[in-house]
């Protein structure tokens, strides 16, 4: 006989409390195939069939129920060992969390609430660019990440939190130097800045810029927003930079857009965990509190 998947064995268990595969997929954060492919895996370990299909339901076996009957210590032991790891989050631990430097707006927000409601609660948190911290969510190198753009595969689960839009500007003493009323001849000597070719939106910020002249040799890649906008706020250049992150500036006239161009488009944001994650309570609760803190637009102007 082959060596029991724990995680199968989990599996089984739901799937007989709950009545169904599909029950089990809602409860235990996968899909119905994943859990159809964990139980032929028990089945063919045990040489044994576990369920039948009654209905849209499934019953056990006799097999089966022999089985889980006497694996019931073992299932109880994981499920005191879960929740002893759950009371001990609820008293401190460390939650590894990637982010961006948009999220950093509205981020302390986020902390404060969490640190009144788990006060002994630490925290690691990592700002990079959202492809590298998805990656690294999805080895399990972070516990929560908080980024731009679309989040796929069936390995994660996100939560929308909202719209930002990417603005094309450059500071009032850059554009009192630079600017003669034609955007095509400003273009062509400006000095751009956008976030990396790693940026799911470099391309559409880049075709934007092109549409207006910008030049090619001109631009310049860098993989930290809020340092974008410090080099573009001291005269550095045109900036494609996030409309949350430079509101205060746009208003002081500090920072303002470029005439003529065509501006950015939209950008949602989202909080995402490992999909079995979100069994974790701490894990739910920071996505639930990054929904609730975050201050990005609801809907797309």
């Amino acid at each position: 006989m082959r060596n029991i998947n724990l995680a199968n064995l989990e599996t089984a268990f739901w799937i007989a409390r709950l009545g169904s595969f599909t029950a089990a997929a809602e409860r235990l954060y996968t899909t119905q195939p994943a859990i159809s492919a964990r139980m032929r895996e028990l089945e063919a370990a045990l040489g044994v069939k576990l369920f039948v299909r009654v209905g849209r339901g499934v019953e056990l076996t006799m097999e089966g129920r022999k089985f889980l009957e006497d694996a019931e210590p073992i299932f109880q032991q994981f499920e005191a060992l879960t929740g002893s790891v759950n009371s001990a989050y609820a008293s401190g631990g460390t939650v590894r969390i990637g982010a961006g430097n948009i999220s950093m707006s509205w981020f302390p927000n986020m902390i404060r609430e969490m640190q009144r409601i788990v006060p002994d609660l630490t925290y690691d948190v990592e700002i990079d660019l959202a492809g590298k911290v998805l990656q690294k969510l999805e080895v399990r190198k972070l516990d929560i990440a908080i980024v731009a753009g679309p989040v796929h595969g069936d390995k994660l689960s996100s939560a929308p939190l909202g719209y930002d839009r990417m603005l094309w500007v450059a500071s009032a003493e850059f554009l009192t130097e630079n600017w003669a009323g034609n955007l095509l001849e400003f273009l062509r000597t400006a000095p751009i800045w956008c976030v990396q070719r790693e940026s799911f939106y470099w391309t559409e910020a880049m075709r934007i810029i092109m549409e207006g002249g910008g030049n090619p040799r001109h631009f310049n890649g860098i993989s930290n927003m809020a340092a974008a906008h410090q080099i573009v706020l001291g005269g550095g250049g045109v900036g494609c930079l996030s409309s949350m992150l430079i509101r205060q500036d746009l208003e002081a006239g500090t920072l303002q857009l470029i005439p003529d161009l065509r501006q950015g488009g939209w950008v949602e944001f989202s909080v995402a965990c490992v999909a079995e994650s979100r069994k974790s309570k701490i894990i739910s609760q920071i996505m639930d509190m990054a929904q609730a803190s975050s201050t990005l637009k609801r809907q797309r102007d």
